[in-house]
């Protein structure tokens, strides 16, 4: 496994995409307004204008300013010694997570960017994860065409309160974000107020000698070394992504309106 921090502030372009296998048509469809409705029925694709269910609320007068941009917590070292890849972390500090995401074509999916990085030996070192803003290129054979590249970065609710996962990739790797808390703070109303808190999910690809492909993200690929599919991302169905991801840690204190523009 190549190190996916083997240089400082290493970006990734958004426009990276892998090579899908078969034909299909995406499960997902529009159903009225800016809703989405899965293969499970549950409502997603929508954007949440306030806490609701268990999220819970948060009235202090705190003044504690957010933005999108926190303290990431890692699960263990061991743990981000196997996500970092074959460079041994010595004593990794200042660890955080930033979150730059947008609507796509008023859907209710999130394109963008997540940044982890942190300081090691002196040295800074970013990792950055996309999903794109466009859709899927047509090509006979492949699934998934003309889907949105972000189709399933979307919201949705489990036992009644509004929940987030969605895929991004790096050359390296897909990880699964997830939201599963919004809170208001102090007597904000609407989205103004909201901080969301969550966590991160990794799968690193397996060695290959494969070149990458421009028609396909890792989650559209079915099979094969750049497959970063998860059933419950994809189905909306958990907020645990099995299919090899592992969880990597958590944060909190994530502005909602600075992090989904």
């Amino acid at each position: 496994m190549n190190n996916k921090f083997n240089a400082p502030m290493m970006i990734l372009a958004t426009a990276v995409a892998l090579m899908g296998v078969g034909c299909g048509n995406n499960k997902m469809v529009v159903a009225g307004s800016n809703q989405v409705v899965n293969s499970s029925g549950n409502e997603t694709g929508y954007i949440p204008t306030s806490p609701d269910g268990s999220t819970g609320t948060d009235t202090g007068t705190g003044s504690t300013a957010y933005s999108n941009e926190a303290t990431f917590t890692p699960v263990n070292m061991n743990e981000l010694n196997a996500y970092v890849g074959t460079r041994p972390l010595n004593d990794p500090q200042n660890i955080k997570i930033k979150i730059q995401l947008a609507q796509v074509e008023s859907t209710g999916r999130f394109a963008g960017s997540v940044s982890l990085s942190y300081t090691d030996t002196g040295m800074l070192y970013t990792g950055t994860f996309s999903a794109g803003s466009g859709r899927n290129a047509e090509y006979k054979g492949l699934k998934d065409n003309n889907a949105l590249e972000a189709t399933y970065n979307t919201w949705f609710k489990i036992n009644g309160s509004s929940v987030f996962t969605g895929f991004f990739q790096d050359q390296w790797g897909g990880v699964v974000l997830v939201i599963d808390k919004l809170t208001t703070q102090g007597d904000i109303s609407g989205g103004g107020g909201m901080v969301a808190s969550g966590s991160l999910y990794y799968k690193n690809f397996a060695q290959s000698y494969a070149t990458q492909s421009p028609y396909r993200f890792c989650w559209f690929i079915y099979d094969g070394p750049y497959n970063c599919r998860a059933d419950s991302v994809i189905n909306k169905s958990s907020l645990t992504p099995g299919n090899g991801y592992k969880k990597l840690g958590t944060f909190t204190g994530i502005s909602y309106t600075a992090a989904f523009q």
